[in-house]
């Protein structure tokens, strides 16, 4: 379309006549301090290590473009400072542990895990730095192996969030951290373009997790105060399988189980994976997750968590250690995201009608900054009963075809499943469960203790040798 209004033809091997300098989407994708972006996302808790990687010594890291070190004091607290010392600027990632806080190792100033100047050894008794200065230093959290920090102004600090999916019972979490060479976006985006899925990992290199992903899914998104869920639904056979996802701004995510078959009637299953996309700086990016394991979920076992761990978790196309090769006979979720660029330019995409989670995800987070700049504080998780209720997970009914339109009657009960989760979504785990599957159980028709004929044949991920 030329500006007056006027149909043009695309040129065929048109290469030379394509626009050579698209710019970047400044607004989301810069990080660092200051940044309008960077201003949002420290509003928020984030995870930035497994508790495993940190062993005795001070460990230096890069989180949201600031260079900072993080350790473990012999009395076991954590502390999250500055990088270099406030006094000369050496790097505390060769300080000394000590028994409440870290000594640089230049001239021997000590820091309490809070900045807190405790010791300056070559000044006169008098001196006031100690009282005068102090290291940059940020709050921490360590919880279920994994350890989040809040870079915000300590006046806005929310409340950690526990989200519901932390707290099941019976349900054994895995954590893993992968890295990618790419700004954020790219890789959180990935969670609210379901229509990747069926293209990606099934149709295009053949099935990556399980057959059922084939089939193009019936997709409605739905605006929450903190972000997004959507239903994605499809059937198989005489079962309706709705899958839940969460996306809450700005990068957290769930989705439903990783090795689904769509097997029999589940009501209000859980998540399979609880994730952050966190920025390391504007073109690195780190993954922060838990897998979770149980009975109801993976009745069969599929899940590995012998796999999940510091670069690598147990299902297909996460990181970039598979042989380049491999990669480029049979792509996954890494080789998208970060195929696309260190920074990709929004400007040089063309949306499309699959693209509407996109499209309102890239609105709600600017709207969401802008917000910020105006002098509004963002809306954060704040638990209710305890933890802040999430939908991620999938629903599966059987409901055989009836005459008439069956995209139709499909969608319909997405959004009586979708009504269900948030009308419940008060109560604890098991008791909203209980109450989910009274209302939708009279949906059911026939038996539904009958195993699904037409479930699908689920792709085991290898592990690499």
């Amino acid at each position: 379309m030329t500006d007056d209004g006027q149909s043009v033809r695309p040129i065929r091997f048109g290469g030379y006549h394509q626009p050579k300098d698209r710019p970047i989407e400044e607004l989301t994708a810069r990080v660092g301090p200051g940044t309008p972006c960077g201003e949002y996302l420290r509003r928020f808790w984030h995870p930035i290590l497994l508790s495993p990687q940190l062993g005795k010594r001070p460990l230096a890291i890069r989180i949201l473009g600031e260079d900072l070190v993080l350790y473990r004091d012999l009395s076991g607290d954590l502390g999250l400072l500055h990088r270099h010392c406030a006094h000369r600027g050496a790097s505390l990632e060769f300080g000394i542990v000590a028994e409440h806080g870290i000594r640089c190792c230049y001239h021997g100033w000590m820091f309490a895990n809070d900045g807190t100047i405790l010791e300056t050894p070559g000044e006169p008794a008098t001196s006031p730095h100690r009282h005068r200065f102090c290291q940059g230093a940020y709050p921490l959290v360590e919880y279920q192996n994994v350890i989040f920090a809040y870079l915000g102004p300590p006046e806005a600090k929310p409340e950690f969030p526990i989200f519901d999916t932390m707290v099941i019972p019976d349900d054994r979490v895995v954590p893993y951290i992968i890295h990618s060479p790419c700004n954020w976006q790219q890789v959180s985006e990935n969670s609210m373009d379901p229509y990747h899925v069926p293209f990606l990992h099934t149709r295009i290199a053949g099935p990556q997790f399980s057959e059922v992903f084939a089939q193009l899914p019936i997709i409605e998104y739905h605006e929450t105060e903190l972000g997004f869920f959507y239903t994605n639904a499809r059937r198989l056979g005489d079962f309706v399988w709705v899958r839940m996802h969460d996306h809450l701004l700005p990068n957290f995510s769930q989705n439903g189980a990783i090795f689904e078959n769509v097997r029999k009637v589940r009501y209000f299953g859980r998540a399979g994976l609880t994730r952050w996309v966190v920025p390391v700086d504007d073109t690195n990016t780190f993954v922060l997750a838990w897998r979770h394991f149980n009975d109801r979920d993976d009745p069969d076992h599929m899940g590995r968590p012998e796999d999940v761990g510091v670069g690598k978790t147990d299902f297909y196309g996460q990181s970039g250690e598979r042989p380049y090769e491999d990669r480029q006979d049979n792509p996954g979720d890494w080789e998208a995201w970060c195929s696309q660029g260190t920074i990709t330019s929004h400007a040089r995409e063309h949306l499309a009608t699959t693209d509407r989670g996109i499209a309102m995800l890239r609105r709600r987070l600017r709207h969401e900054i802008e917000r910020l700049r105006n002098g509004v504080e963002p809306r954060r998780p704040t638990p209710g009963n305890g933890s802040v209720p999430t939908c991620g997970g999938d629903t599966i009914l059987r409901i055989p075809k009836r005459d008439g339109d069956d995209n139709a009657l499909i969608a319909d009960v997405s959004r009586t499943i979708a009504a269900a989760y948030v009308e419940f979504e008060h109560l604890a785990d098991e008791d909203r469960r209980q109450a989910i599957g009274r209302r939708l159980a009279p949906l059911n028709e026939g038996d539904a203790s009958e195993i699904n004929p037409d479930r699908g044949k689920i792709f085991e991920f290898k592990t690499l040798v």
